[in-house]
């Protein structure tokens, strides 16, 4: 049998589902691939021009001579013409479920829609929920070019008759119109609530922004995540190359129940790794019932616990304070003993700590309670994660590989925040080490980057060039000598994820055994211009041998 030769991409992902051979019935479900610019991500076979699998596993990756003398000739092989393929991309901090009702919403988000001129033409252009309501997501005053958010006078325009409510980017805060305001009986007059502010102008008169999710709440809270749209979450992560996604927000046994259907559907877009909030009102009971709902797609490895807050919120641990003292107080969401005796618990649970640490006061305290719990459980096998990492000293970095404890980098704080960083809440001496990754690498430690979505977008690419050029988004360089290099910020993205969410074994890189778990993608990050990195395009994402996304449309009609 020849091999064919195809040049369409939708043909090819076509043949990824269908192709095989009739002549051999071992092989009748073996997908080849040939002629690919594969990059591995095994040290030991950094690349690759061919690669076989069946069942959802790797079997073969080589030389399409090598590759044909595991699977046989008689196997149809599909031509990549050359394109690039890498392992499946992990999201090592992400709200797959909590932010879900956000994916169905009209998306406002500086990053997608950067003045807030185009955001108000998209909010008129949305259509009412069944409720009535008009929802948009991701307004931010900081972020957009007009540096303030949508008035009450332009929402009333747009539907005089409608309510609106258009969330803040950073979920604790959010837009309406006047329709809002009077279903909710709030007025003038209504006084703010405990940690809350129902904003108005200088006149006293209402300007439609509710100010922190107590004054949010008074009008309108959340539209819930349900399957449905943790689906629709689900195949959007895909369409940039994710394979295992996360959700570190699980805080309750609906959302367990939920998060287990899903990802068993045939259909479902990625995997997922989960972490109990440790603040479930029930935590011993769900910590030891987790193993109930896991499945081959599904697991729970995690508790995440936060140390502190937002550097650009105000709230983050500083050891020497705010570079702009007006700009906030930080503080410790906790003391040294409550984190003591928190990890210990943690440990006991046979799950791994998940640490939200933005300052290093709060990695001091996260270190400190890590090492506590290694030396009372002797349990040295554990893998703590710290999320985020903001800013962090040369010798908390090494103490991280002395206690196998690993960061995932919100990296896109470089960019996005990097120039309120320098210039207000750190200072340009300590804004030079946010995200510092290189440092990471050097010492041993095993690093990752994320979005932390909906915070920021997921975009992956995106955050390699960033991690590479240390640029802001007025070209500002921060932390050169914290820059990496395009391996390394593909391997934050693939085997390194893996290891911190212990999946290393099956995923990751390709090579036989492990998940077929990859993207097709139309260029090499390895070798284009590191400004390149974030213009590269997914073609198709596969995970478990199945075709998750593809960039056209006639895979979709199948």
């Amino acid at each position: 049998m020849t091999i064919l030769r195809k040049t369409c991409l939708a043909t090819v992902l076509v043949s990824l589902i269908g192709c095989g051979s009739v002549e051999q019935e071992q092989n009748s479900n073996v997908k080849l691939l040939v002629n690919a610019d594969i990059i591995t991500m095994n040290p030991e076979q950094p690349s690759a021009s061919a690669m076989a699998y069946s069942d959802g596993e790797i079997i073969a990756v080589g030389t399409e001579k090598e590759v044909r003398a595991s699977v046989g000739n008689n196997v149809e092989a599909v031509d990549l013409n050359g394109k690039t393929i890498i392992p499946g991309l992990f999201e090592t901090h992400d709200h797959l479920f909590l932010s879900s009702s956000t994916a169905v919403m009209t998306d406002v988000a500086p990053f997608s829609t950067p003045k807030l001129a185009d955001a108000l033409v998209k909010i008129g252009e949305s259509e009412p929920t069944a409720d009535g309501w008009i929802h948009a997501f991701g307004a931010d005053q900081t972020l957009y070019e007009e540096l303030r958010g949508p008035h009450i006078d332009e929402l009333d325009a747009l539907f005089p008759d409608t309510p609106v409510a258009v969330f803040h980017l950073s979920g604790h805060g959010v837009y309406v119109n006047s329709v809002a305001l009077e279903l909710a009986g709030v007025d003038e007059n209504t006084p703010n609530p405990q940690g809350g502010e129902i904003e108005k102008d200088e006149e006293g008169r209402l300007t439609g922004y509710l100010n922190g999710q107590p004054a949010m709440f008074l009008v309108t809270p959340y539209p819930p995540a349900t399957a449905e749209t943790t689906r629709v979450a689900a195949q959007q992560r895909a369409a940039v190359g994710i394979t295992t996604a996360s959700d570190l927000s699980v805080m309750n046994q609906p959302i367990l129940e939920i998060l287990s259907g899903v990802t068993a559907e045939d259909d479902f877009s990625v995997r997922v790794v989960g972490g109990l909030f440790s603040t479930a009102p029930n935590f011993d009971e769900l910590a030891a019932m987790v193993g109930d709902f896991e499945n081959e797609r599904f697991t729970v490895p995690f508790v995440k616990t936060w140390t502190d807050g937002s550097i650009q919120g105000g709230s983050g641990n500083l050891t020497d304070g705010y570079y702009d003292s007006a700009y906030g107080t930080g503080g410790a969401q906790g003391t040294q003993e409550f984190f003591d005796n928190q990890m210990v618990s943690i440990y006991n649970h046979g799950l791994w700590p998940a640490l939200h640490t933005n300052g290093d006061g709060a990695t001091d305290m996260a270190l400190n309670a890590i090492e506590h719990a290694r030396e009372v459980t002797g349990n040295l096998d554990a893998r703590p994660q710290l999320i985020h990492a903001q800013y962090t000293r040369p010798e908390q970095i090494k103490r991280m590989a002395e206690l196998n404890t690993n960061p995932t980098f919100f990296i896109t704080h470089v960019y996005y925040w990097g120039d309120l960083h320098h210039d207000h809440t750190l200072g340009p001496v300590r804004s030079q080490r946010i995200s510092a990754m290189n440092e990471a690498f050097e010492v041993g430690v095993v690093p990752s980057m994320h979005n932390d979505k909906p915070v920021s977008d997921i975009d992956p690419f995106l955050n390699m060039e960033i991690s590479v050029v240390r640029e802001t988004t007025t070209g500002r360089v921060l932390g050169a000598d914290q820059a990496i290099t395009p391996y390394q910020a593909l391997a934050s993205y693939t085997i390194n994820g893996a290891y911190q969410f212990g999946m290393e074994d099956v995923a990751g890189s390709l090579e036989e055994g492990k998940y077929a778990d990859f993207v097709i993608i139309d260029a090499n990050p390895l070798t284009v211009a590191p400004r390149e990195l974030r213009k590269i395009e997914v073609e198709g994402t596969i995970m478990g041998g199945n075709v998750t996304y593809s960039a056209t449309s006639e895979l979709e009609a199948l």
